[in-house]
Parts: structure tokens; C-alpha cells; sequence
């Protein structure tokens, strides 16, 4: 597979656009933008998360890759279930017993750490598929996949189709193409029709094609403008780019504290100074964690000897 450093920019931007989504001061503010944001964001998420997922491993080492997941996943949904019970968080859980945190562990989980869940049940299946025989190819084993992802979102509540149809397209990259960038070209020219359909609530609905050419078109025009990053800016964003695990994981801290915050910034009724002040605080406070658990050995609690990349 060709690596494309393009991709750790496109995540750079995507997580700083997750932050800030999860702002409520900025939600409050303008909640027609974070609507916007909503649409695109995590789909182009899949579509990368697809692509970059690498089922040439054995059994023992592909586990080792979902425990990487699950280990996390388990601990911060389990986590923020509990804090629900104590702050006004939506979606949160009214009782603590053990159904309910089965619940949000395996069926309907809540908090931002739904995408987790989705790169398990969908990680899972890519294997099974792809390994079920090695004796047809791949537009065979491709065809199995999206049939079991049918099946499953149909049949089960562990997935919804219109998550996974965006994981399912990144798989599709890597199988036919092996490089990312042939599903765009760097243009500033797509600007265009993405706000078109970014500004009209008809198109969010991620069922249907224009998330897909929003997904397209945000790849094309964020290239261009990563086609201006040189020296120590490129870098800094490049090592963003690959470490937007540990900050998806631990940005929902510095957002909940953010907003103690708002009373420094009541200067600003815009909310946009404290809206940025909270995304940075949040990678470099999440990095930190990330170097923390490193550095004392503690990373093996979320199945990794190392968080950072």
C-alpha cells in the first residue's frame, strides 16, 4: 500500500473539526455549523479508518489489533456512563447496573466513542470476509463483505449501514487501488459544490450521495492547502495526523473543563476565541496524557506499549 502524507493532514483537520463539535459553547452559538460539520466529519473519518486498516496479519496479531480498541473503548465509554450519571451529558445513563453497561459497551454507545465501536464490529468483519477462503478474489471476498455488513446492520443492532457503508468504500480503496489520492485531485475548484451541499440541510443525511461528494470534495481542496505546509509546520501536523487516536480518546476532558473557562472569555461574545483556545489545549493536553502514560509504563492498560506514534 502507498502511505500518503496528505492523509495525516486530511486527520489534523478532522479532529480539530471533532473538537470543536463537542465545544457546547460553539454548539450553542452556532448550531446550524456544527450540523454542518456533523455531516461530513466522520464519514471522511471511515473512509480514511478503512483504508488504512491492514488484514494481512495473522489471527493472534489482528486480535491484538481490535484489543487495542476494545481495551480503550471499554474503559472511557465505561467511564463517561458513570460521569452521565453525574452531569448533564446527553444521551447519558439514568441507572448503573450491569445491563445498562452492556448496553452502551456493545449496543447503543454513547459519548463520542461511538466510532470506536464502529471500527470494531465493522474491523471484525473485514477480516472474517476477506479470510474466509483464499481461493477467490477479491471482488469475491469484497462482495461478502457488504453482504455481512448488510446482514448485520439487518439483522442485529451492533451496526448501522450508513456508518459502515463509509468504512466499507475506504476497504474498497486499499483492495483495488492501494492509493488514496487516486480518489481525488488536489483542486481548490470542489470548494465549491461542497458548500453548496454543506450549507443545505436536505443533503446531511449520510444515506445519501452528497455526504460522499462532500467526503470527495473536502479531500480535493484540504490537499491543496496542505500543497502550502513546509518545514516545521508540516511536521507539526504530520505528527498530529498520526496521533489523532490518543487525542479522539482524551479531547472530551479539556472540552467538559472548557467550559469553566467561559468566564475568561466573556470578552468574546463570539465564542471563536475560546472555541480555539479549547482545540488547542485539547491536542496538546491529550498528547501530554498520551506521553504520561508512556513514559510510566501505564499504556499497557489500553493493550499498547505505546500510545504515541
Amino acid at each position: 500500500m502507498k502511505y500518503n502524507n496528505e492523509i495525516d493532514f486530511f486527520r489534523t483537520i478532522l479532529i480539530g473539526l471533532v473538537i470543536l463539535v463537542h465545544i457546547v459553547n460553539f454548539g450553542n452559538i452556532y448550531p446550524s455549523i456544527k450540523e454542518a460539520i456533523l455531516a461530513f466529519i466522520m464519514p471522511t473519518f471511515l473512509v480514511i479508518t478503512g483504508y488504512l486498516v491492514n488484514i494481512n496479519k495473522s489471527v493472534k496479531d489482528y486480535v491484538l489489533y481490535i484489543l487495542k480498541i476494545w481495551l480503550p473503548y471499554m474503559i472511557l465509554v465505561t467511564g463517561f456512563a458513570v460521569l452521565s450519571l453525574f452531569l448533564p451529558v446527553r444521551d447519558g445513563i439514568k441507572v448503573l447496573n450491569t445491563y445498562t453497561i452492556l448496553h452502551v459497551l456493545f449496543i447503543k454507545s454513547i459519548g463520542p466513542y461511538w466510532f470506536l465501536h464502529a471500527m470494531i464490529v465493522c474491523g471484525i468483519i473485514y477480516y472474517f470476509a476477506f479470510h474466509f477462503t483464499h481461493k477467490i478474489n477479491i471482488t469475491a471476498k469484497y462482495s461478502i463483505f457488504a453482504t455481512l455488513l448488510i446482514a448485520i446492520s439487518l439483522l442485529t443492532p451492533f451496526l448501522n449501514i450508513k456508518i459502515a457503508i463509509y468504512y466499507f468504500i475506504g476497504v474498497g480503496i486499499r483492495q483495488y487501488s492501494k492509493d488514496f489520492s487516486r480518489i481525488y485531485k488536489r483542486s481548490l475548484w470542489p470548494i465549491i459544490p461542497f458548500g453548496l451541499i454543506i450549507t443545505n440541510t436536505i443533503f446531511y443525511d449520510w444515506g445519501t450521495i452528497s455526504v460522499l461528494i462532500c467526503v470527495i470534495c473536502f479531500l480535493s481542496f484540504s490537499s491543496y492547502f496542505f500543497s502550502f505546509i513546509k518545514g516545521r509546520a508540516e511536521l507539526t501536523v504530520e505528527y498530529i495526523g498520526r496521533n489523532t487516536f490518543p487525542i479522539y480518546l482524551f479531547h472530551p476532558i479539556f472540552t467538559m473543563l472548557s467550559k469553566y473557562l467561559l468566564p475568561a472569555f466573556r470578552f468574546d461574545s463570539t465564542g471563536v476565541l475560546h472555541a480555539v483556545f479549547t482545540i488547542l489545549i485539547s491536542i496538546i493536553g491529550s498528547i501530554y496524557i498520551a506521553k504520561i502514560l508512556d513514559w510510566s509504563h501505564l499504556s499497557i492498560l489500553l493493550g499498547r506499549k505505546k500510545v504515541l506514534r
